[in-house]
């Protein structure tokens, strides 16, 4: 399921409220099985990316595209794609989820 517009879906503990960028089914931090989907904002600094010259089979119709490690600004790293990275100013650049695709959020130059 794609996350709300501007929003990025993570895990969030029942248990301890930790958020997690997931997969998973047991809290890293409380050990309890109590993980469930939770929406955060989609905005964060970039502190890594690169771009998939020769994707796996699944992509290939879709050629070369960028990969990245955002820190949202709720205090969770999710991996997503990003969007246009010529456009990015270097790591440490704001950038925010402008859509998500087969629940891959994908992020832009803020």
């Amino acid at each position: 399921m794609d996350a709300k517009p501007g929003m990025v879906e993570v895990l969030r503990c029942g248990a301890c409220a930790a958020l997690d960028p997931g997969p998973r089914e047991i809290c890293p931090r409380c050990h309890q099985p109590s993980l469930q989907p939770h929406a955060v904002a989609g905005e964060g600094t970039l502190l890594s990316w690169t771009v998939i010259r020769r994707p796996p089979a699944a992509f290939r119709a879709e050629g070369a595209y960028a990969v990245a490690v955002i820190e949202i600004d709720a205090g969770v790293k999710v991996t997503g794609r990003l969007e246009a990275p010529e456009a990015v100013n270097g790591l440490g650049a704001r950038v925010k989820v402008v859509r998500s695709k087969d629940g891959v959020a994908i992020f832009r130059a803020a």
